[in-house]
């Protein structure tokens, strides 16, 4: 099946740029957090309640959210989150106390509901099957370009200008996207908008339950383990906060030159899960040598390919649940799966961050590393099989 939308390719490019910008509100907090905990005086506790206060106020209204799709039109909805958010941390970086920038964090998070759910739908209603994999691919890079243009932004800023001001910056570039996704959107057709759908509840079945444990599993070390590792490097490895920051981009640079590949390697193979699973297997393995190695290269080697496997392909996942779904329930089945899993996820920054204050973040990483390698096996159990 191919999809005959002759402004395809221009969609995913806008989407591409929308998702840069809304998962990069993501990645440009960690690498903030050396410099907001000496600016603040706070713990890892504090860290981890910031960070989990943020993706939890967006990631559990995802399923909500989901069914805004039958009483507004779809470029209302995605555009309005993104305002939402970008407005919300512009004023973020205005707080004057931690407690003040808590609050407001979890405010503008809830702008972040509106984007997963819609983007994939209507991504699976323009890219047919043949070549719905290399598409999510490049939708997922589109989310690798935020996480590597964020954490670099901040290593160039932090030295001379703070960390206020990285994250007013992106939040320009968020109005700017919004802008740019709505008018685009407003003019495309009917068929790509659900407004005159029924209702209906989430759809399920019994590989698609299976699915969601195993990435709400890999959710809990994913989360955690990318909020710390700045403070990892840092505190661990003694790197200064601008030389962590640059780093971890360079985890993601790694994730998205190898998107695009891995989403062909899928559409050539015709199936999704082998790809998946092996790239749970070597995430768990690159987390065990980013714990327990002290070499400073093969430290550098565990951090490329985590981010080749534990934030390039996980994304890519996508594309096998979305297969699982029926078309005309994907809003509602999509708002559910991501609030479910992304939700599980977002508590993992204060669990970490509680038991690296009383342990380590050495020893949190080496019991995260055993995480993937069982939704590896969780995941062997599902069944591939694409219902249209």
């Amino acid at each position: 099946m191919t999809s005959q939308h002759r402004h395809r390719w221009i969609i995913l490019m806008m989407f591409m740029i929308a998702h840069a910008v809304n998962d990069g509100f993501l990645w440009i907090i960690p690498p903030l957090l050396p410099a907001i905990r000496e600016h603040f005086h706070l713990n890892y506790t504090h860290m981890g309640v910031l960070y989990t206060f943020f993706r939890f106020s967006g990631d559990i209204l995802q399923a909500p959210t989901a069914y805004l799709v039958h009483l507004a039109p779809t470029s209302i909805i995605m555009a309005g989150g993104l305002v939402w958010c970008s407005v919300g941390m512009f004023l973020a970086s205005l707080s004057s106390s931690y407690g003040m920038l808590a609050w407001i964090f979890t405010i503008s998070g809830i702008g972040r509901a509106t984007y997963h759910p819609l983007a994939a739908t209507l991504l699976s209603r323009v890219f047919g099957r043949d070549s719905l994999g290399s598409a999510i691919a490049l939708h997922m890079s589109g989310s690798s370009i935020g996480h590597v243009i964020a954490p670099f932004l901040v290593g160039l800023l932090l030295t001379y200008y703070g960390w206020r001001s990285p994250v007013m910056i992106w939040s320009a570039l968020g109005l700017l996207a919004s802008l740019t996704l709505f008018f685009f959107l407003k003019n495309q057709k009917e068929s790509l908008h659900a407004m005159n759908k029924p209702l209906s509840l989430p759809f399920f079945s019994r590989p698609l339950g299976i699915y969601l444990l195993a990435v709400s599993v890999w959710g809990i070390a994913q989360t955690g383990l990318m909020t710390f590792l700045p403070l990892f490097l840092v505190d661990n490895h003694g790197f200064s906060k601008e030389k962590a920051a640059t780093v971890y981009g360079i985890m993601s640079l790694s994730g998205a030159i190898c998107r695009p590949m891995m989403g062909a390697l899928m559409d050539w193979m015709g199936k999704r899960k082998p790809v998946v699973i092996g790239g749970f297997i070597l995430s768990g393995l690159s987390i065990i040598g980013l714990a327990s190695m002290s070499d400073l290269w093969i430290l550098y080697l565990c951090i490329i390919l985590l981010g080749i496997f534990g934030s390039g392909h996980s994304g890519l996942s996508d594309t096998f649940m979305i297969e699982m779904i029926p078309s005309y329930r994907r809003e509602e089945t999509l708002g559910f799966i991501f609030t479910v899993r992304m939700s599980i996820g977002a508590f993992a920054p204060l669990i970490v961050g509680i038991v690296a204050v009383r342990f380590s973040l050495a020893h949190v990483f080496m019991a995260l590393a055993f995480v993937p390698i069982l939704t590896a096996l969780i995941l062997s159990l599902a069944e591939e099989k694409p219902t249209d």
